[in-house]
């Protein structure tokens, strides 16, 4: 309840200036939502901004922009329908350019091996988003390439809303369970099936497990519906329904 009264008391506030200002000047997409989605971005805004908490690292100062550009691109994944706010990520770390992790792997034998890994996101299971900002901010304008990191880690957060990421996000009902199994079972296996082949139609890395599949799937039903049209229509119609139709003003040419 205090959660519900707080939240409704954010968006009673008005939207500073500055962050109005960041989205008309630095968010690409921002200026395509219609003016009832432009205030629903508004409050949502709000709402991640009190709630995450941000915090630099490899010496990077984070400012109020670069706050109000990651939470302006996460809070649009849930804009067409009932948010949830992210409950499982509390700290998003931003770092200047891609940060060294160390990936755990178990090979023959019961020998685990740790391996360096560079990134430019992470989404943990319990917690916090890793991010780069140069890949951040690239991508707040960069829209034709299909990708989008912010998209993508908190793609996953949302796939998490069970509290299992496994490329499913929480849905209406049965149907709409047994729906996506079939239609993501399909595209993930013709992408494997092309990539063998040496065709790649989407990027790869959607083919290492259905978590990956609906991160880059949902990076480009955002940034290049074309592209996904292209690969599978119906997997398009799959994630028009779960993320909400998008009105003229936000959607591109096919």
């Amino acid at each position: 309840m205090l959660k519900f009264l707080r939240r409704h008391a954010l968006r009673k506030q008005p939207f500073p200036d500055a962050w109005l200002d960041v989205l008309q000047g630095r968010v690409a997409w921002y200026a395509r939502l219609t003016p009832e989605l432009q205030l629903r971005l508004q409050s949502r805004i709000q709402i991640f901004l009190r709630e995450k908490t941000f915090i630099g690292c490899g010496g990077l100062e984070v400012t109020e922009a670069m706050r109000v550009i990651v939470a302006a691109q996460a809070c649009r994944l849930e804009l067409h329908h009932e948010p949830s706010h992210f409950p499982h990520c509390e700290t998003i770390f931003l770092y200047p350019d891609a940060f060294v992790s160390t990936v755990t792997r178990m090979l023959p034998g019961g020998v685990i091996e740790q391996v360096p890994t560079v990134r430019i996101g992470e989404s943990w299971h319990r917690g916090s988003v890793v991010l780069a900002w140069n890949a951040v901010e690239e991508s707040a304008w960069a829209e034709w390439t299909g990708r989008n990191v912010v998209l993508h880690e908190f793609a996953h957060q949302l796939d998490n809303g069970s509290g299992t990421v496994d490329g499913v996000p929480v849905l209406r009902n049965a149907a709409a369970y047994t729906r996506w199994e079939r239609v993501v079972n399909r595209a993930l296996t013709r992408l494997r099936l092309q990539l063998s082949w040496g065709n790649v139609p989407i990027d790869p890395y959607a083919a290492q497990n259905p978590a990956e599949f609906f991160a880059v799937t949902t990076e480009l039903y955002f940034e290049a519906p074309q592209v996904l049209r292209a690969f599978d229509p119906e997997l398009l119609q799959l994630l028009e329904d779960y993320y909400g139709v998008f009105p003229v003003s936000d959607a591109r040419a096919a």
